[in-house]
This record gives C-alpha cells, sequence and structure tokens, in this order.
C-alpha cells in the first residue's frame, strides 16, 4: 500500500509541475493583454514556430492519445486511411485557406472570429449569418469541450480511481485556470510546450512496446487475420469504397476548425505561412503515425503482461501505468492532460469570444463596455461554457471517439463550404451562406444522431463528408438562386486577392 501510495504522490507532483508551468506561461503573458483583439488573437503576432506548432497541437486533443490507438488496436491497419486523410486535409487547408483568410480578415475591419468576417464579407446588414453561425460554434464546441473532458476524467480514473464526475470537474478547472489567465497568447505557447511533450511521449511509449514484447510482430493484432493489412478489416474482407470515402470525412473537418483558423488569422506575416505549415503538416503526421503504431504494436506486450483491456480508449493509460516507474509514467499521463488541453483551452477561448462579440444578446452589452471590460466578460463566458459541457458529460456520457467525431466533423460540414467559397468564389453572397451553413449543420446531424445503417453502411460514416457536401451544394445553389452580391463587395474580394500581404506586429 505504501509503494501505490509513493507511486499516485509521485504522479500528482508531475501533474502539479507540469500546471505549475501553464500557469507562469499564462501569467506572463497577461501583462501583455490590454483589449479583447489581445485576448482573441493576440494582436496578430505568432511566430511560424508558435503558429505551426499551435495550430497541430489544438487538432490533436483527447482523441490522439485514447481514441486513435484504441481504433488501431480493435480494427487494425485500415485506420490508415485515417492518417492519411487527416494529414491531406491538414496540408490542403494551409495551403489554400490560410494565407487569404488572414489577408481577408485584416481587409474586413480586423475581423476577430469567423461569424464576424462572414457578415462582413457578405455584407449581412440582417445580422442573421452571424448569428446563426455563432451559435452553431458554441453548439459544437460544448461537445468539443465535453470530449476533452471525458479524456481527462478517463485518466484520473484510471490512474487514481477518481470518481467521473470529479474528474470532470477537476479537467474543467486545469484547463480554464491558464486560458482564463492568459487569453491567445498564454493558450498558443502552452501549445508549443504540450505539442513536444506529445511528440516525445509517444516515441518513448511505442518504443517500449516494441522492446516490451517477446515477438512484437507476431502478437500484432492477436492473430486476427487481415489485421495488419490496411485494404482489408478484421474478418479478411477487402474493405469497401463507402469506408475509404468515409475517412475523408476527417480530413474535412480541418476546414471548419474554427480554433485552427484563429491561428491562420494570428500569424506575424503571410510569408511564414508556408514554413507553419511544413512544420505543423510534419508535426501532425509523426503524431498520427505514432498513435497508430501504437494503437497495433500494444497488444503485444500487453498480453504478454496478463493485461485485460475492458476499455480500449484506455491502451494508451494502462502501457503508461504499468510499463513505467512513476517518475517516467507520471510524464507520460502529462502528454495525455497536454492533448486534451492544447483543444479545449483554444475551443473554450474561441467559444466565449464567440459568445461576447457575435452573439446578438450578448454584443451589445459588450459593446458598451470598455476594452478591459470586455476581456473580463469574455473571461466570464469562457467558466460558463465550460460549465455548460461538464453538466453535459455528466447528464449525458458518451465515448471520446462519439463526441469528437460529431464536433469536428459538425464543424468541417457547416462552416467549410463557406469558408472556402467566401475566400474564392467573388460571386458568393449571403444567401449561399446562409443556405450552406444551415443544410450542412442539419445534414451532418441527422448523419450522427437520426440516420443509421443504410446500403453498405453508407449512414455511419463520419458526418463531415455528406455535411461537406450537402452544404457545398446549397451554398452554390443559393448563390446561383439570388442576385449578385453588390458591386463594392466584388470590388473589395479583387482587391484582398490583388492585394500585398498584411502586417503586424512582433512575433510572439
Amino acid at each position: 500500500m505504501t509503494g501505490e501510495v509513493l507511486h499516485n504522490a509521485w504522479i500528482v507532483f508531475v501533474f502539479a509541475a507540469y500546471f505549475a508551468i501553464l500557469i507562469g506561461i499564462a501569467i506572463v503573458r497577461v501583462r501583455s493583454m490590454s483589449a479583447m483583439s489581445d485576448y482573441v488573437l493576440g494582436r496578430r503576432r505568432l511566430s511560424s514556430f508558435t503558429t505551426a506548432l499551435s495550430a497541430g497541437s489544438s487538432t490533436t486533443s483527447g482523441w490522439t492519445m485514447l481514441v486513435f490507438p484504441a481504433l488501431a488496436f480493435t480494427s487494425g491497419a485500415n485506420q490508415l486511411w485515417l492518417v492519411v486523410f487527416l494529414v491531406i486535409g491538414a496540408w490542403i487547408n494551409w495551403t489554400i485557406v490560410a494565407k487569404r483568410l488572414r489577408r481577408y480578415t485584416i481587409s474586413m475591419d480586423d475581423s476577430l472570429t469567423l461569424p464576424e468576417f462572414l457578415e462582413r464579407r457578405l455584407r449581412d446588414e440582417t445580422k442573421v449569418l452571424r448569428a446563426i453561425s455563432a451559435a452553431f460554434t458554441i453548439f459544437f464546441i460544448v461537445f468539443y469541450i465535453t470530449s476533452g473532458l471525458v479524456a481527462g476524467s478517463k485518466l484520473l480514473n484510471t490512474q487514481f480511481g477518481l470518481d467521473s464526475t470529479l474528474g470532470l470537474i477537476l479537467t474543467l478547472i486545469a484547463i480554464s485556470s491558464y486560458t482564463f489567465i492568459g487569453g491567445f497568447l498564454a493558450v498558443s505557447r502552452t501549445d508549443v510546450f504540450q505539442a513536444l511533450l506529445i511528440l516525445v511521449g509517444f516515441v518513448i511509449m511505442l518504443a517500449t512496446v516494441i522492446i516490451a514484447a517477446e515477438d512484437p510482430l507476431g502478437g500484432v493484432g492477436g492473430g486476427v487475420e487481415g489485421f495488419m493489412n490496411p485494404l482489408t478489416d478484421t474478418q479478411g474482407q477487402v474493405v469497401t469504397p463507402v469506408f475509404v470515402i468515409g475517412m475523408m470525412g476527417w480530413g474535412l473537418g480541418f476546414f471548419g476548425a474554427q480554433h485552427v483558423l484563429q491561428r491562420f488569422m494570428a500569424v506575424e506575416r503571410e510569408d511564414l505561412i508556408k514554413q507553419s505549415r511544413n512544420l505543423s503538416t510534419l508535426w501532425l503526421c509523426l503524431v498520427y503515425s505514432l498513435s497508430f503504431l501504437l494503437g497495433l504494436f500494444a497488444r503485444p506486450a500487453l498480453d504478454e503482461a496478463g493485461i485485460t483491456i475492458l476499455d480500449a480508449e484506455r491502451v494508451y493509460l494502462l502501457v503508461a501505468e504499468y510499463f513505467f516507474p512513476a517518475v517516467i509514467g507520471g510524464l507520460l499521463l502529462t502528454s495525455v492532460i497536454a492533448a486534451v488541453m492544447s483543444t479545449a483551452d483554444s475551443q473554450l477561448l474561441l467559444s466565449s469570444a464567440i459568445a461576447a462579440g457575435d452573439l446578438p444578446m450578448l454584443r451589445g452589452f459588450a459593446g458598451s463596455l470598455s476594452a478591459s471590460r470586455r476581456v473580463w466578460l469574455g473571461r466570464g463566458l469562457l467558466i460558463l461554457i465550460g460549465t455548460l459541457a461538464a453538466v453535459l458529460a455528466i447528464a449525458f456520457p458518451d465515448t471520446v471517439l462519439n463526441l469528437v467525431a460529431y464536433a469536428w466533423g459538425g464543424m468541417g460540414a457547416t462552416f467549410g463550404p463557406a469558408v472556402i467559397l467566401a475566400l474564392y468564389w467573388r460571386r458568393f453572397n449571403l444567401s449561399g451562406a446562409i443556405a450552406g451553413v444551415v443544410v450542412g449543420f442539419v445534414v451532418a446531424s441527422l448523419w450522427q444522431f437520426v440516420l443509421s445503417g443504410g446500403p453498405h453502411g453508407m449512414f455511419e460514416v463520419m458526418p463531415a463528408l455528406p455535411g461537406f457536401l450537402a452544404g457545398g451544394l446549397a451554398a452554390i445553389a443559393g448563390t446561383l438562386l439570388t442576385a449578385p452580391p453588390a458591386e463594392d463587395c466584388a470590388r473589395e474580394f479583387d482587391e484582398v486577392v490583388r492585394g500585398s500581404p498584411a502586417q503586424a506586429g512582433t512575433p510572439a
């Protein structure tokens, strides 16, 4: 018993040291924050290195540490398609969205959020698009934050035996603390630290399970036929086109992932974007590949150690607990916290900024406040939205996979088509944007909650793909069936396309 107490005491010490570092970064960054633009985008002065790793790590979440190894652990090498489409989606998003979105948001009176940008880009005097976009964004973000809280709760339950509700509350407190203090710059800089921690954790874990197993290759998949073939399922049947196409949905999520789009908007200069893209894509490729390989090679080591897996989403946690002493295991478990926090903090910050600046019922009130008071309003909303996510997680528990699939895919389906068309189609108008956003949201939600089965399992695919296609078609049809935008709107589009890269302040 004494040994277990000492083990847990060391884990707590490692966690406390980790949080102390995050809080320290937040305190340093809060000194340079006096306005909402500082709190939301850090005055658009992120360096290429910070932008790259912050954009990368903010997409990982507990999904990368818990769910993806579980998918590879149970389904085998056919999950390699997921790595391929995620990396491709990230690279294309950086390539076609980042530069023009940064330039266009600056041109649109320094828009700080996507709903604000869409309103100004499309001359929405009715404010309908901004209100709908804000409401849908916060809706999806609550699901996303919920997934992070569930992942953190699983970690605390596995390591300390804590009740799931207490684990959720402690995870929320940890995430909210430094985000509340330091805003966007604190979140971005802690993302860099957490990105490096995640990568190192996966390298150590994968090397350990391969070395620990007597026959690391022979025991993979437990002898299941087709387990190591990316073209077959665990029954040895060739994967269907619906399966492969469905995997594409994970890549499409990037185009509507507003926490990633924020990093594009915040980079210091346009000429840094290519460098940021290459580094961020490399980081994502390494992390997703290592997560995939850990899921494949964990089984032989765990089987030989006599460890039974009842919940595949705990593979990473169990490997860290059983194969490492407390001093190393604690550090590896902080990688899970890092993945959870690097996404949840971004989502909390984004949701509070959108609630304060884009929701009609709060926008007028926020506009009457001084700059410093608007920052405090954003902080208060951050706590409120985080609490809502925790209540949802307690009342309606679900797997991390289902929560992330809907939040990530839903945002991609709802906003992806509107983002791309707003940046690249001169004739794109308000009616098309509203149609695309609403249809994308409805179709993605139907695919997630209502439809099931279907020919070749087509209703089981990730909701981003059907939602993105339906939303894109609705946006195009809505635009072509209505009057073109005003001439000054089209002229602004031409100026942005031709414009020189906008500059900003000193890199963070």
